[in-house]
């Protein structure tokens, strides 16, 4: 049961990601940058995050999967918006790129904690 919970909420956190990206890419969504990085963007990380504590004593596969999706669009994406506007970036923006950066390497990191210990169990 603890192992679908997590499942479901790393679906939503994964749902809350594609939203995030399809409105950068089309901005369907009346929301300035700061409000739709910390809504959408804030909300995946912190549900992928209790997602991870909600599944720590289980195994799954399918949850080190999404935890590793989850992150490296983050990342991707994160680089992807440094590499188009890194002519005219100002402190403020590299620390909030780098910093997002940062919690998507923090989901790959538990991605592959998750991994190690999913690992142990079945040994």
């Amino acid at each position: 049961m603890k192992t679908m919970i997590s499942i479901i909420l790393l679906f939503v956190s994964l749902a809350l990601l594609m939203i995030y990206a399809a409105d950068v890419q089309w901005g369907f969504l009346p929301l300035s940058p700061s409000v739709r990085g910390g809504g959408l963007g804030g909300s995946a990380v912190i549900l992928s995050i209790i997602a991870f504590a909600i599944s720590l004593k289980e195994r799954s596969s399918i949850v080190v999967i999404l935890l590793l999706i989850n992150g490296g669009l983050i990342v991707g994406g994160m680089a992807a918006v440094y590499s188009q506007d890194s002519q005219g970036t100002t402190k403020g923006h590299l620390q909030t790129i780098f910093g997002t950066m940062g919690l998507g390497i923090l989901l790959i990191v538990l991605g592959i904690v998750k991994f190690v210990m999913t690992r142990r169990h079945t040994v």
